[in-house]
């Protein structure tokens, strides 16, 4: 009982002694098999939350979004870093990986605040979706609130890395897209590729 009660409380690790073979010692077994099973599952989850939107995973799996995908109005964000890649031929591995854990630690947090999601990471750059699976009707003030506010965040004096930022609004198909297994909540559409080329005209800008 008292196990149980931990293992109630999220304590996975627990387990009982099995000392005899009778009913209550095959109880006992199937009990630790179950809480290793559980504390497995654990692992999973936290590792699921790592490498992928917490929300947008908790969404999905809540069933409240089509599985077949549907098109809706959102808002886009480019983001990337500026001349990375001097940066990178004179930086070791270690080196440019530290920084930009450091700029994405700073970067996703806003993203998050003003309610939109990190698609994926694009080497030195991401996209995030603003409207989707959540709808928002002001998906597009937070987007653009989110990017100033990185931009500020992010491009002070004398930082060793600069952000670029573009921003487009419009109808995309939004879906979990993949195959063999492996699913990435993911929007597509002309919407997508203009908010590109709005981050790569602040190159010349």
């Amino acid at each position: 009982r008292q196990a149980m009660t931990r293992v109630t409380a999220g304590d996975y690790g627990v387990r009982v002694p099995v000392v005899t073979s009778d009913e209550l010692g095959e109880v006992s077994d199937a009990f630790n098999r179950m809480a290793a099973g559980l504390e497995e599952r654990e692992r999973l989850r936290k590792a699921f939350g790592t490498y992928l939107d917490k929300e947008v995973a908790g969404f999905i799996l809540s069933g409240r979004f089509p599985e077949e995908g549907v098109e809706v109005d959102v808002s886009i964000m480019f983001c990337d870093v500026a001349d990375f890649t001097p940066f990178a031929e004179r930086s070791d591995a270690r080196s440019v990986v530290a920084a930009l854990n450091g700029l994405f630690e700073t970067i996703v947090p806003v993203i998050a605040r003003h309610g939109g999601h990190v698609d994926k990471f694009l080497g030195d750059g991401l996209l995030a979706v603003f409207g989707a699976p959540e709808g928002f009707m002001d998906h597009a003030d937070r987007a653009l609130a989110a990017g100033r506010e990185i931009v500020e965040a992010v491009n002070r004096p004398g930082a060793p890395l600069e952000v670029r930022v573009g921003i487009n609004s419009g109808r995309v198909v939004a879906g979990s897209i993949g195959g063999a297994g492996r699913l990435n909540f993911s929007v597509i559409g002309d919407a997508v590729n203009t908010a590109a080329r709005a981050e790569a005209a602040t190159r010349e800008t």
